[in-house]
């Protein structure tokens, strides 16, 4: 039984933008989640593979949860917030295959009061390495 909140708790995504599965791990500097690949998809190939350009928003939507669950814990909802970008994706693979369980790993690296921030991520299919990245991302302010 997983402890955390459902994605769809923690993010403002719905089917079938909503790309990752789950979250497995949490702490006040990262979050692991976890995206079931499936075939048939908006964005699948015609042999039904996820292109691993999208890696980049599955790593984006865990720091979307890693938001989501930090606002859950200060009892308020969940800012909106922004990929700005990355400089580098670097990925071993150009897709992945139906039926792969893809986890993810996003490590706060920086993040201020005016909402910018900055993660390293990381993508792992059966316990190693095929992506990496450094996320900017923002967030923004309370609307009172």
């Amino acid at each position: 039984m997983n402890a955390f909140p459902t994605p769809e708790a923690l993010l403002p995504h719905r089917a079938p933008n909503l790309l990752i599965s789950g979250v497995t791990d949490s702490s006040p500097d990262h979050v692991c989640a976890h995206a079931d690949i499936v075939a048939g998809q908006w964005y699948s190939n015609a042999d039904g593979s996820m292109p691993a350009w999208i890696g980049i928003e599955l790593m984006a939507q865990a720091i979307a949860a890693f938001v989501g669950l930090e606002a859950q814990r200060e009892g308020r909802p969940p800012k909106i917030g922004y990929l700005l970008g990355t400089r580098a994706y670097r990925c071993s693979r150009a897709d992945f295959a139906p039926g792969t369980r893809i986890d993810i790993k996003a490590d706060l690296v920086f993040r201020d009061d005016s909402g910018l921030g900055a993660f390293d991520c990381t993508l792992h299919h059966d316990g190693m390495q095929i992506a990496e990245a450094t996320l900017k991302v923002y967030e923004t302010p309370d609307h009172d």
